[in-house]
């Protein structure tokens, strides 16, 4: 019978189930393993671009200098900045709309089956098939493109909220009520305070799907942004200018969850549990 790891054993975070181990039980530092991921991926991509052509898959290397020309002459600064600046107003009107309805749902059943209807239906239409009427709707300037973000998000944001005024204990509430607090008392001191870590992760969500979105937005109807820049370049098969595009909007994706995760830490450190956020 072979003998159990060691307590000590470096093997024991990489084999053993997540719910054995404690926090900080890792003993590897924590930047190596997102390393050692980035040089697996880099090096089967570069194993995969060796049996194709550039304009079918680009090497990492054809990829690097193309990055670093475009981030040269300014071209990938303009495009993701545009692209950012979209997503952070579709995400921000999205959001503002979806937290008093999940609000509102949670607090009041007659409302809760009044809305249902429409948002269980439309959460399983993705925003691409609503392009042509956003196009129809509000023309091919930016509120098409804002509309389409902001359709997308809220679905994640509201139904989170939801999620969280149904998850709220009901012996808060009836200590409140029983202290003689009010509806608007039990309203504003137990259930925002409660839905809050909620109301963040759906917003994670959110954020998650707006940038689904952005690219179909703006290869349809735009003429800047990183969507944009996907989509012409593949026109003249420039796959390396598309994967640089691609890597822009996956690490502009982290730095927003990243930069999110850590606003709401430090506005909400002691109503969020430990698990929001690695």
């Amino acid at each position: 019978m072979p003998a159990r790891a060691d307590a000590t054993s470096p093997w024991r975070s990489v084999l053993a189930p997540s719910w054995s181990l404690g926090r900080g039980a890792d003993p590897l530092p924590t930047f190596v393993w997102p390393v050692a991921s980035a040089v697996l991926l880099a090096a089967a991509w570069s194993l995969a671009a060796g049996r194709f052509d550039v304009t079918v898959f680009p090497s990492p290397l054809a990829v690097a200098r193309e990055a670093m020309r475009m981030a040269a002459d300014g071209t990938i600064w303009e495009h993701a900045g545009i692209s950012a600046a979209r997503l952070a107003a579709g995400f921000a009107i999205g959001g503002a709309v979806a937290v008093p309805v999940g609000l509102a749902m949670g607090l009041s059943p007659f409302f809760r089956r009044m809305m249902e209807p429409f948002t269980e239906f439309f959460r399983f239409i993705p925003a691409i098939a609503m392009v042509v009427f956003a196009l129809i709707w509000f023309g091919i300037g930016e509120a098409s493109k804002l509309f389409l973000i902001a359709y997308n998000a809220f679905f994640s944001i509201a139904m989170a909220t939801e999620m969280g005024v149904a998850r709220v204990e009901r012996s808060r509430i009836n200590a409140v009520l029983s202290l003689g607090g009010s509806r608007r008392d039990t309203a504003l001191l137990v259930v925002l305070p409660s839905v809050v870590p909620y109301i963040l992760q759906g917003m994670r969500i959110g954020m998650g799907r707006a940038f689904a979105t952005i690219v179909s937005a703006e290869i349809l109807a735009a003429n800047a942004g990183l969507g944009y820049l996907i989509y012409s370049a593949r026109e003249f098969s420039r796959m390396d200018t598309v994967v640089v595009a691609i890597v822009a909007l996956g690490l502009l994706g982290l730095a927003a969850d990243r930069a999110f995760v850590a606003i709401a830490r430090r506005l909400y450190r002691h109503t969020l549990p430990e698990e929001f956020g690695p």
